[in-house]
């Protein structure tokens, strides 16, 4: 069921893409292969971003770095199987080489990166406590939802900008059609009149913008939230809570675009607050 309904939430937002782009453009052709586009994004992107990253398969590791992992995925996919009942075998761990902060990232695709810093720091329990939390990221198809969503309000973006641009333009032909240019006062409309529809395009791109912002950063600390809490009922509580308290920075600055795709975190304090409640509940039970 947890995947299950990972998978429904990124349908659903792919099928809102079609049923806009069928209702804008008219044709079916254009809104399938424009949802089609936005789905291969969705499965690719991760793969795009590992790339992007130089990320290594556990593999092609060397063997003290590779059996870590493999030690790590086995009892991890093993307390899947037991907590969820889920089958997890597929499960592909990549190092990111010479990035010595403490984070691990999921992509989709089963795909999950931990950084060196997370792998020669973290000892075995923090080690499949990071995982774990990342493995719930996978199960409830995050990274995938996140770059739908992302794919449907970038596309909404360039259209706004598309529109703006028409319009411009046929403020300009309406403004020659009628001879308004054969004095300065012409020139001074039409210079206020594109100044007026453009900055009122603009406006509608950032609220649209600063309600995706508001909305993912919702969205993000549910999931954050609730992976911490995966992790925890898995067994690794107090030690996601204690790599959280040593890893995770007190103030991010700007983020970038991959950052902002997968590490959304919110504040850690309330991370651990959280942590340290769900398993006292678990000791009261």
């Amino acid at each position: 069921m947890i995947r299950i309904s990972g998978y429904l939430k990124v349908i659903t937002i792919i099928f809102i893409d079609f049923i806009v782009f069928y209702s804008l453009s008219g044709s079916m052709a254009a809104a399938l292969g424009i949802s089609g586009l936005i789905a291969l994004y969705v499965w690719l992107g991760g793969y795009l971003a590992l790339r992007k990253e130089g990320a290594i398969n556990m593999s092609k590791l060397p063997y003290g770095d590779r059996s870590r992992l493999e030690t790590a995925k086995t009892q991890l996919c093993a307390d899947i199987k037991r907590e969820s009942n889920v089958e997890l075998s597929s499960l592909r761990l990549y190092l990111v080489p010479h990035d010595e902060d403490l984070q691990a990232t999921a992509y989709g695709a089963n795909c999950i990166s931990v950084s060196q810093g997370t792998l020669h720091f973290a000892d075995p329990l923090q080690l499949n406590a990071v995982l774990a939390h990342e493995a719930s990221h996978l199960l409830h198809c995050d990274p995938a939802f996140n770059r739908a969503v992302f794919c449907s309000i970038t596309l909404l973006i360039g259209a706004l900008s598309l529109f703006s641009t028409v319009t411009l333009f046929i403020v300009f032909l309406l403004f020659a059609l009628f001879n308004c240019f054969r004095s300065w006062l012409g020139v001074l409309v039409y210079q206020g009149t594109s100044k007026v529809v453009s900055g009122m395009f603009a406006m509608l791109q950032r609220a649209i913008v600063s309600m995706y912002r508001l909305l993912f950063m919702c969205i993000s600390r549910h999931a954050e939230y609730r992976s911490d809490g995966y992790a925890c009922d898995l067994g690794y509580g107090l030690q996601l809570a204690h790599f959280l308290s040593i890893a995770a920075p007190e103030a991010q600055g700007c983020q970038s675009l991959r950052e902002a795709l997968y590490r959304s975190h919110p504040p850690t304090p309330q991370r651990i607050a959280r942590l340290e409640a769900r398993m006292q509940r678990a000791l009261i039970i």
